[in-house]
C-alpha cells in the first residue's frame, strides 16, 4: 500500500502560488488531479510528503497561502491485467 499526503485549494491559482513557494523553498511539490476519494472546489491538488505536513502547514500560515484541506491517502496498488 502506497501513502502520500496531497493539499487541495479552492482555485487553481492557489495550487500554482502553492507549488512556486514550495519550489522555491526546495520542497518537493507535484501537481496532480484531486483524487477520488477526496472531493474539492479545484480539481488540482498538490502531493506531497506527509512527514513534512507541518512545516507546510505552518509555511502556509506564515505567508499566507491559501488551502483548501490537507488529507493522507492511502492507495491499494493494483495489480495490471495485462
Amino acid at each position: 500500500m502506497e501513502e502520500y499526503c496531497v493539499v487541495t485549494f479552492h482555485i487553481t491559482q492557489h495550487a500554482l502560488m502553492f507549488e512556486k513557494v514550495m519550489k522555491e523553498l526546495e520542497y518537493p511539490v507535484k501537481l496532480m488531479p484531486v483524487p477520488r476519494q477526496i472531493s474539492s472546489s479545484c480539481g488540482t491538488a498538490a502531493k506531497i510528503p506527509c512527514e513534512k505536513k507541518e512545516e507546510i502547514l505552518k509555511l502556509c500560515n506564515e505567508r499566507q497561502l491559501p488551502t483548501e484541506g490537507f488529507y493522507k491517502i492511502e492507495h491499494k496498488k493494483k495489480r495490471s491485467w495485462f
